[in-house]
């Protein structure tokens, strides 16, 4: 494991980072702002029918922008929305269903399964991609397409894999206006850039504290209810991905009636937990206590980590718990010797299923 000091050393993290994640990091505002742009100029089409229900369709990084899409349709819009993350579609799929079939690349192959499928139910489908095979089937069917830049790493490609969705859905409307929201939560990111970015010193960072804190420990991500849920999710994926780690993720209140039992060996089957809670801030008084009780029952104060969202609206508030997971990923990278962009192991996976057919 290296010496915290790297996190401060320009030139050897850029070392560790030949293909440049926390360039990409860093740049988030401005891909955000692009994508806001990408999604103001998509021409959207009329539905030729009123959908009853939106299910977005997709896997790793194109799936976690569903899932914060999910969130802002639970506060604020006027139809379900599920997040599909298999080769299959739900059996409520049809006609009046609006399938959103979300895949960076454009050739994930659980996402071109679900939207043949999809097609054949009859749904009304949109496609989000930079290309591939999922954008010329759309082109191919008549399906209408937003095209995003290509040549990101997909968990590097958040931006372009939720806000032109959420403008989409405006002009749809089936969210209401949301361009405060989405400004807000652009200036929200540039300054937290700025206070998280590997220009702000060890002492004065906090991403890369809690990265500190983090190496040669498990964490275990528990998120409140709602996107602070979904915010866990993500803080996993990032650490499996970027930093090579084992991680977890899991929901509060629903870990109290589960896995609160695990701790109670917990810390003789591995004495090297970090337990983070993500919230939002304005938890009710139960939850409140929940949270209380839950770090009673863990123990070992010392790995208790509580991260609270800031923000001016739940755009904003959304995307500074995401934000900040994402720079604790990459520093942690750096911190276990890891290039954060390598996917070998993935990379392995899908060689050898493209050897075996439908």
């Amino acid at each position: 494991m290296s010496d915290a000091r790297i996190l401060d050393d320009r030139a050897a993290w850029m070392a560790a980072d030949p293909f440049g994640m926390m360039g990409l990091t860093y740049d988030l505002p401005s891909q955000v702002s692009e994508a806001i742009q990408i999604g103001e100029a998509w021409d959207a089409p009329a539905l030729s029918v009123k959908p009853n229900a939106v299910l977005v369709t997709g896997m790793g990084g194109s799936a976690i922008g569903g899932d914060l899409l999910r969130c802002l349709f639970e506060d604020v819009g006027s139809l379900p929305l599920a997040v599909n993350r298999d080769y299959r579609i739900p059996k409520f799929v049809g006609r009046e269903t609006l399938v959103i079939a979300a895949s960076y690349s454009g050739n994930t192959e659980e996402t071109l399964s679900a939207y043949r499928q999809a097609k054949e139910a009859g749904a009304q489908i949109i496609v989000l991609s930079s290309g591939g095979e999922l954008t010329e089937r759309a082109k191919a069917d008549g399906f209408p397409y937003i095209t995003v830049p290509a040549g990101l790493p997909p968990r590097a490609a958040l931006g372009y894999l939720f806000f032109p969705l959420v403008v989409a859905c405006e002009k749809l409307e089936l969210l209401p206006d949301l361009s405060r929201d989405r400004t807000l939560a652009l200036e929200g990111l540039r300054k937290r850039r700025d206070a998280w970015g590997p220009d702000k010193a060890l002492d004065d960072n906090p991403a890369k504290v809690l990265a500190t804190k983090l190496a040669g420990r498990t964490p275990i991500v528990y998120g409140v209810a709602g996107y602070p849920t979904v915010a866990a999710l993500r803080w996993k994926g990032q650490i499996n991905e970027n930093a090579k780690m084992h991680a977890f993720a899991y929901s509060l209140p629903e870990m109290n009636h589960n896995e609160i039992l695990g701790w109670v060996t917990g810390w003789q089957q591995a004495d090297n937990w970090s337990v983070m809670v993500l919230r939002d801030g304005a938890e009710s008084a139960k939850m409140a206590k929940r949270i209380e009780v839950t770090k009673e029952c863990v123990g070992r104060p010392e790995h208790w980590h509580e991260l609270t969202a800031t923000g001016g609206c739940l755009l904003d508030r959304m995307m500074s718990l995401t934000y900040f997971g994402d720079f604790v990923s990459v520093y942690l990278a750096f911190l276990n010797g890891q290039d954060p962009t390598n996917i070998d192991y993935i990379n392995h996976l899908k060689s050898e299923l493209a050897k075996v057919g439908d």
